[in-house]
């Protein structure tokens, strides 16, 4: 009986070892539940300016002229269009002299706070007033841009 004792004591003995690593694996799992937060930019609206004029128009003439639109964003962006315009009264000369006929899907996009040059064209009407002669003439144009984010 003496044998069996002591293997009933090393089989406890075992098993409480078993038992207390188990119970020490089992401390170190866990689960858990809660939320995660995070915020999204604001679009920043981008300009456009004139960087080329073209040729001197004359009655009937187009010529091709450059503006260069910034993208004021930390992310790509395409340009989607850029209105039809026609030009402000210059002085005496009145409004609609010159016409642009805008660009829609240009291809290409403006890198995040990069900046990217579009060619319009401008053409005169037939018959302008003699006052428009050697004048500068001003077209409002806006583009629409969209995320070109990948």
């Amino acid at each position: 009986m003496t044998n069996n004792r002591k293997r009933l004591a090393v089989l406890g003995g075992v098993l409480l070892v078993l038992a207390g690593a188990g119970v020490a694996f089992a401390a170190y799992l866990s689960t858990g539940t809660g939320t995660g937060e995070t915020t999204s930019t604001v679009a920043v609206n981008s300009t456009i300016k004139p960087s080329s004029r073209g040729t001197a128009l004359y009655p009937g003439a187009s010529t091709p002229y450059t503006v260069t639109i910034n993208n004021p964003n930390p992310y790509p962006v395409k340009v989607v269009s850029i209105t039809a315009s026609s030009s402000a009264a210059a002085g005496t000369c009145p409004a609609g002299t010159v016409t642009s006929p805008g660009l829609t899907n240009p291809p290409g996009t403006i890198a995040p706070n990069g900046t990217a040059d579009y060619t319009l064209t401008a053409t005169m009407i037939n018959d302008p007033d003699n006052s428009c002669q050697g004048k500068t003439f001003t077209m409002q144009l806006d583009a629409n841009l969209a995320s070109a984010a990948g």
